[in-house]
């Protein structure tokens, strides 16, 4: 009865709430999602359970934290821009550079993205069911990229991709334009239909149970329920590299093309999908406890509007996550807490994919006439199996908090994470959509109890900005930069009923 109550309310609350996720720091994950742990860089969600929104980082600390109530809300801030690069050199001679294009007189300059201010709730609930079992449920959000760059923004408005290009957008090879080519990409050779922009946002429900297995030892379990929505923006001008189209032309000897329907500019589309973790926590003795979590991938349904953009016609799961963490305690006010987290981006083809267009998806060479060192294999195209990604590696992150028990009424708290590098040099060109470069993150937290039962707890958030910058596919010998950084500030409410 009880579970059947706390998912009613979380399907209830899903889609109100994954509307608001934004959020853009370790790749597209939060840097943290229990309220105490993110005044902590993220420390302590393996080991050091202390509200209910622990789920999502281990399951088994349901069964550490009582019976109690978490609500919350975060402001969030990522400020994102890149540089582009021009498409005329000083003498005015093309340079052959396709994207990014920039904002200043000489298509050099920077554009930066609107929509820069995001609200992220969390909410949770833990509930003992005798002395040694628990449940819990708790609604956290993923998300980022949600980059919004406007054409007004770019040189002679031509927008970030070209979609105000004529010229660079089929089925206007020519002048005039050739029906054989297909029909041009609904809204994207009008004055505003350069507009660039990935918003991605993933809502994740768990529903856990947790045991004490032995006094210093407990084991936990959660069932994940995945909702995301996505929107793409911009990327018309991309249809000639799409599966769809350059097979039409080839079964049709360049007679004819089928123009792709699920490219760019189809308003948001979502899907549902599902995952499952597991968790540990280890009394090794009363100073120090060993946490460990693995959250599988989550296997989401594909998204049908974008199944010429995304790999493997549309797909796009969430990566699996696994945690390791150590809390150590050497007196009643100090905790020191250290976690290690493995993201593998790796394994979802839409995200790690390099991008191979100009080399193994050149439709002249499909007719032998290709630039030397290209060739065509319709799979890696745009939507084939091995279709372009934003080619992110895995993330390693390591996260480092401590905390301080003022007194019996006010806890403090401080952290630092770093983790690798996720997007290279050569992959900039799409990653201006999602420019997910931050590496590090500082952070400062408190909690302050207002009675005995309620209890205020606070945090904000630093990531200093971080530039990645190369030459690479579609900008020819210029390497254009991708830049962000980020401040959060939040606030959560926990009561507790015992």
């Amino acid at each position: 009865m009880l579970h059947r109550r706390l998912t009613a309310v979380a399907l209830g609350l899903a889609s109100a709430l994954a509307m608001q996720a934004a959020q853009a720091t370790n790749g597209y994950m939060s840097h943290a999602y229990s309220p105490a742990a993110k005044g902590m860089a993220g420390a302590g969600e393996a080991a050091l359970p202390q509200d209910s929104m622990s789920i999502v980082g281990n399951p088994a600390g349901i069964a550490k934290v009582g019976r109690r109530f978490d609500i919350g809300a975060a402001w969030f801030s990522p400020l994102r821009e890149y540089d582009g690069i021009a498409p005329f050199d000083a003498n005015g001679m093309p340079t052959g550079a396709m994207a990014p294009i920039g904002g200043g007189l000489d298509g050099t300059g920077t554009v930066k993205s609107k929509n820069n201010d995001f609200f992220i709730p969390n909410i949770g609930y833990t509930h003992p069911i005798d002395e040694v079992s628990s449940v819990g449920i708790a609604i956290f959000g993923n998300g980022g990229m949600n980059a919004d760059y406007r054409s007004i923004d770019t040189l002679m408005n031509l927008g970030t991709y070209g979609g105000n290009n004529p010229f660079a957008n089929p089925p206007a090879y020519t002048n005039p334009m050739d029906p054989r080519f297909g029909t041009q990409v609904p809204g994207t050779n009008m004055i505003g239909g350069g507009n660039a922009g990935v918003n991605l946002e993933q809502l994740g429900i768990s529903l856990g149970y947790a045991r004490e297995m032995a006094d210093n030892f407990t084991l936990g379990a959660s069932f994940l329920i995945g909702y995301q929505t996505i929107e793409v923006r911009g990327v018309g001008g991309f249809q000639g590299y799409t599966e769809t189209f350059t097979q039409s032309m080839i079964a049709s000897q360049t007679m004819s093309a089928v123009s792709p329907t699920g490219l760019s500019d189809n308003g948001d589309d979502s899907s549902w999908g599902y995952g499952f973790q597991l968790g540990m926590l280890w009394d090794i003795n009363p100073q120090m406890t060993l946490g460990a979590s693995i959250r599988s991938k989550m296997y989401m349904d594909e998204f049908d509007k974008y199944k010429d953009l995304f790999a493997e016609q549309g797909d796009f799961d969430m990566p699996a996550v696994a945690t390791i963490g150590l809390a150590y305690r050497p007196d009643d006010r100090w905790t020191l807490a250290l976690d290690v987290q493995q993201i593998w981006y790796g394994d979802i083809k839409s995200i790690a994919n390099d991008n191979k267009l100009a080399t193994n998806c050149d439709l002249a060479a499909a007719f032998g006439m290709g630039a030397p060192g290209t060739g065509y294999e319709a799979s890696y195209c745009l939507g084939g199996d091995n279709g372009t990604g934003f080619g992110w590696r895995d993330m390693t992150v390591v996260k480092f908090g401590v905390q301080y028990a003022l007194n019996d009424t006010l806890t403090l708290r401080g952290g630092y994470s770093h983790g690798n590098q996720p997007i290279r040099g050569s992959q900039v060109a799409f990653n201006a959509l999602a420019p997910a470069v931050i590496e590090d993150h500082w952070t400062l937290g408190a909690t302050y109890k207002l009675a005995s039962n309620y209890e205020l707890t606070f945090w904000g958030m630093y990531a200093p900005e971080e530039t990645v910058k190369g030459p690479g596919a579609f900008t020819g010998t210029q390497a254009p930069e991708i830049k962000m950084h980020q401040y959060e500030l939040g606030v959560n409410f926990g009561w507790l009923f015992n």
